[in-house]
């Protein structure tokens, strides 16, 4: 492999590096303040606070429109039209957070989420948490990649240090205070920063036509759609079948798996970013990435399955009786959901969005039905066993095509 070719590899790996850091750093802060919350609060409570923060990461994840895949791949050349764009996106995800989040809370779901929190407070979430996730894409289209985990461990260290005095003196509405206040304190801070980044942008535009975003903003939101329906709606499904207090232990290992699962989608955003760029080059950056990534995930995986009992432990006994086998299934899952999200990077990164959107789209359509299908006999292990099938079913289907891409590069 030549030298050139290498390179976007390297510059992949970089910035996938910060995206999947960021990932991390966001999980295990994520798991932390809930083992915080399971040693504060009874498990039906915690299972009652997991619901609210799917509803809005949910409504939050559907109000991304795509922008932020947008901004990745047209933003680095948009010259002194930069700084609108970057207002017009914001304002666009904005307010449609606001609205998705009105009318969830008028469908029956709406009663599922809100066991503990008001109607009011979810909004402000959704909002917050809807412009939280865009700065990450906004950060690393603008060149600052490695500052987007600096602001989600900035973000980690105040959560951790408000919820336990919150959970003591609020009780479950301390879990989304300790959640919503530092998003929106760290959301205003990265507005700043992205704007002045933004103002120093000059010189021509290199923009596509209207019907060139929408043709491909279009199809690939219908991938991310269905990324965002599998992650926030399993645990809603999982509450509204077996309750709060097994919906919690549900929340906790699914909230593990998902930091997993960011991590690999860190590192197919750069491949996103990169490939668009240099089309002949996607498969150098392939190579590189897929060689880099498939060990991290495998060892994380063994090593997750034989801790399984002692970190579900950690939560308190009932969340490792419940979840223990459901938590290896599921991580043993996400070493084949490994194949199916390279798969989809890859169909985005050449402009193929239909094709994304149908590989992520049959991926959630296998999980949900299964997870709706389980007997409640089964308990965790029926929704566990579901999402590992549906990744060997869409992972037999597109593998044979990533590994020859693979190999040819």
């Amino acid at each position: 492999m030549t030298e050139v070719s290498t390179r976007p590899g390297r510059a992949a790996l970089t910035d996938g590096a910060a995206l999947s850091t960021s990932a991390v750093i966001t999980g295990v802060v994520g798991l932390f303040c809930w083992l915080v919350a399971a040693a504060t609060l009874p498990q039906a409570a915690v299972g009652a606070s997991s619901a609210f923060v799917s509803g809005f990461m949910l409504v939050a994840g559907i109000a991304q429109l795509n922008v932020g895949l947008g901004a990745l791949r047209w933003l680095p050349q948009a010259g002194r039209q930069t700084g609108p764009i970057v207002l017009r996106s914001y304002l666009l995800v904005a307010a449609v957070a606001a609205v998705t989040s009105v009318v969830f809370l008028l469908l029956p779901a709406g009663k599922v989420v809100l066991h503990v929190g008001g109607p009011l407070l979810f909004v402000v979430a959704s909002v917050c948490w809807a412009l939280f996730q865009l700065q990450d894409y906004m950060l690393a289209a603008l060149g600052k990649a490695w500052w987007v985990p600096m602001f989600n461990g900035t973000f980690g260290v105040v959560r951790v240090a408000a919820l336990p005095a919150l959970g003591i003196v609020l009780g479950a509405l301390g879990v989304l205070v300790s959640w919503i206040v530092p998003t929106a304190a760290m959301m205003l801070v990265a507005i700043v920063a992205i704007t002045r980044l933004a103002v120093k942008h000059r010189g021509p535009a290199t923009l596509p036509q209207p019907q060139q975003v929408f043709s491909y903003l279009g199809p690939t939101y219908l991938a991310t759609l269905g990324t965002t329906l599998l992650y926030n709606s399993v645990p809603l499904l999982v509450v509204s079948t077996h309750g709060t207090s097994v919906g919690a232990t549900f929340f906790v290992i699914w909230t593990g798996v998902n930091a997993v699962d960011y991590a690999i989608n860190g590192f197919v955003n750069s491949l996103v970013l990169r490939g668009s760029r240099r089309p002949e080059e996607l498969p150098a950056a392939l190579r590189m990435v897929a060689v880099k990534l498939l060990p991290i995930v495998v060892g994380g995986a063994i090593v997750g399955a034989v801790l399984a009992p002692f970190l579900l432990g950690l939560f308190g006994h009932a969340y490792a009786a419940q979840g223990t086998e459901a938590l290896r299934l599921l991580l043993l899952g996400m070493v084949v959901r490994t194949v199916v999200a390279l798969s989809v990077g890859v169909r985005l990164a050449a402009g193929r969005g239909l094709a994304a959107a149908v590989v992520q789209a049959s991926s959630t359509v296998l999980v949900l039905s299964a997870v709706l299908l389980a007997p409640g006999s089964t308990g965790l292990v029926g929704p566990a066993v579901g999402f590992l099938a549906a990744q060997v079913v869409v992972a037999a289907v597109v593998g044979p095509g990533l590994f020859r891409m693979v190999v040819k590069s």
